[in-house]
């Protein structure tokens, strides 16, 4: 004899408000946000919790706290929130072709000498296509693309293979380097590691995987790490730094070059010190890609390394 499990019915509008629940860990704040009775979200937990025959909150002091379980819900309900998300865009813009918005995240170099290039092409190709562009540190990047911020992502590749959710393809080799005004005393010249020692930097967050690189190679030469007299959440203001002083910056080479507004900087030589890596296109592996963001990845793919590769040709 076949058996079936018993269908809960669960409504929709439950689920909605036990996510504000949890976020705000109070009722009263969750029902003036919502606009409901606060006795109306208490018999919604009441419903939850007899659906799942598990309590979902605990009391802390003058709110509530998830329990085990309710950690467990919430984790599974914004995964489907995101889902619902992606669904809804992908009714509204079947039909529409080659349209919509594409929420994109990069890297600063990538922002400053590649995107404009795409832009060029999808204005010629795809204008409808309209662009969302935030530029963050690699590690940001990620976090946003995992919560659903962000549709793709173009970024260093990783040092470490991680299962989080996100697929990655190389789109174009990339080198970064030790960098200085043109005048600096170590320019025109092979600089030694303990010569740049010497010299104050403009340097990301520890956080970032190039500083990390440049201070483990300092530090296996039996040298202090490089220190950081400007430390940024971005490179991007670097190059109008390093012409004013003598300090020093580890940046892609696509910032060096006549015609890119940074003709002031120049390499500091050093084959220690010369960084090869990978820049790679993000997406999480179950997102939707929306007609426009698969069409601006493709673009991607055909044009970013030729134009990466005309960057780094008119370096000076």
């Amino acid at each position: 004899m076949q058996s079936f499990l018993p269908v809960m019915s669960i409504d929709f509008r439950d689920l909605r408000y036990f996510l504000k629940i949890a976020e705000l860990g109070h009722i009263g704040r969750a029902a003036e946000e919502l606009h409901v009775t606060q006795p109306a979200l208490s018999k919604c937990v009441v419903r939850l919790e007899d659906s799942y025959g598990a309590k979902l909150f605990d009391r802390a002091g003058r709110g509530i706290a998830l329990t085990e379980a309710g950690h467990c819900l919430f984790g599974r309900l914004r995964v489907l929130e995101h889902d619902l998300q992606d669904i809804r865009r992908e009714v509204s813009e079947l039909g529409r072709g080659v349209a919509g918005v594409v929420r994109l995240g990069c890297a600063g170099s990538i922002a400053s000498f590649v995107i404009p290039g795409i832009c060029r092409v999808l204005r010629e190709r795809a204008p409808q296509i309209r662009l969302l562009v935030d530029v963050a540190l690699d590690v940001v990047l990620q976090d946003a693309l995992r919560n659903g911020a962000l549709d793709v992502t173009v970024s260093p590749a990783r040092m470490a293979a991680a299962n989080d959710g996100i697929v990655t393809t190389p789109l174009f080799s990339d080198t970064v380097v030790v960098v200085g005004r043109s005048g600096h005393p170590l320019s025109r010249r092979t600089a030694t590691l303990k010569e740049m020692s010497k010299y104050g930097w403009v340097l990301p967050l520890r956080s970032v995987s190039t500083r990390r690189w440049l201070e483990k190679v300092f530090l296996q030469s039996d040298l202090p790490p490089p220190e950081a007299v400007v430390t940024t959440n971005l490179l991007l203001s670097a190059p109008k730094i390093l012409v004013e002083t003598d300090l020093l910056a580890f940046v892609s080479r696509l910032n060096i070059g006549s015609g890119r507004g940074n003709r002031g900087i120049v390499e500091i030589p050093n084959v220690h010190t010369t960084m090869e890596r990978t820049m790679d296109i993000g997406h999480r592996v179950k997102a939707y890609l929306s007609p426009a963001t698969r069409y601006f990845i493709d673009v991607l793919q055909q044009h970013g390394p030729e134009i990466s590769a005309s960057g780094r040709a008119h370096r000076g």
